[in-house]
């Protein structure tokens, strides 16, 4: 009953959301705008989202330098590309999940290390993001509220804090740490502890922490490609510098805390076409923009991602069955 409510809930979301995006759109001459659309540009666009799956697969092994020293950068690419593609098919965002529980039984580590490498990922990832946002405000001024700046400065601050506490986690669950001492009488449970620390210790290494952040950084300026070319696709990059395509990005990655279909259907073309109409892109643009740049990250990762389950020899039931599992 839960999931039905949970999908019934994402499906109104997405259908208000597509609502917003088209209610202003001229259905010919969206037709006009996507014939008339310069396709080549779809190549740039999809070797960056390629590049992307295999920045996340190298970031991801450092980050797994302590849990699985030496894991092999292919197969944390295909692992990446599965989480992505069963974010983009299956409601309750299971991907995370899916993708660490996946690491663990292929690459035999502990789960829960897993589980902790994937949440400083994205910790990171909202460090990069925010980051490369606060400098696209001042490149490209007038779009953002300084209220809004504010808010993104101060969680940019608590994603670095948040990073620099789990910096300081291992020396507390060790044995000879207040969190381990205490833990004593449940050694399950401290065991639990120190496993979920693991996959955060790359963090007490300044080198590795520094390399993981650098990838985070490249990560996410290079997306900005995707939206930069985006614009070139529908005719009106000379609306869309570097600094303006971080700011589409930006809006594009706030669509995933809308409630929406898998993928975040009509949730991403709402808030991309806002903001390439605020640029001065015409309705019609503004939706085939988002609808194009929204499309060619999505069949790319998505034809990735089940490609690599396939070769697993695992179905879709069967990963949600495995990510289930203790």
């Amino acid at each position: 009953m839960k999931r039905a409510l949970s999908a019934a809930a994402a499906l109104a979301g997405t259908a208000a959301c597509l609502w917003l995006a088209l209610r202003k759109v001229d259905f010919a001459r969206l037709s006009a705008a996507l014939a008339q659309a310069r396709w080549r540009w779809l190549a740039p666009m999809s070797a960056i989202v390629v590049l992307d799956l295999f920045v996340r697969g190298a970031r991801w092994r450092v980050l797994l330098e302590r849990a699985r020293p030496k894991a092999p950068v292919g197969v944390l690419t295909r692992l990446e590309a599965v989480g992505i593609a069963v974010n983009n098919i299956l409601f309750m965002r299971l991907g995370e999940l899916a993708r660490a529980a996946l690491a663990a039984r292929r690459l035999e580590f502990p789960a829960a290390a897993a589980l902790a490498s994937v949440a400083v990922e994205r910790a990171f990832d909202v460090a990069a993001l925010l980051s490369i946002f606060l400098i696209a405000t001042v490149l490209a001024p007038g779009f953002v509220p300084a209220t809004v700046r504010a808010a993104a400065a101060g969680l940019l601050v608590a994603a670095v804090a948040a990073l620099a506490l789990l910096s300081v986690a291992e020396g507390w669950v060790g044995a000879d740490g207040w969190l381990g001492r205490r833990l004593r009488p449940w050694p399950r449970l401290a065991a639990l502890a120190e496993q979920l620390v693991l996959g955060a210790a790359v963090l007490r290494r300044p080198a590795a922490a520094a390399q993981v952040a650098a990838w985070s950084l490249f990560l996410w300026t290079v997306d900005a490609g995707v939206y930069w070319a985006g614009a070139r696709a529908l005719g009106f990059g000379g609306l869309v510098g570097y600094p303006r395509a971080v700011l589409a990005l930006s809006w594009a990655a706030t669509s995933s805390a809308i409630p929406a279909a898998p993928g975040a259907i009509g949730a991403f073309e709402a808030v991309v076409a806002d903001i390439a109409g605020r640029f001065g892109a015409s309705a019609e643009q503004a939706f085939a923009y988002a609808l194009v740049c929204h499309m060619t990250m999505f069949l790319i990762v998505t034809v990735a991602g089940l490609a690599a389950l396939w070769r697993m020899g695992l179905t879709l039931g069967e990963l949600r069955g495995e990510a289930s599992r203790p």
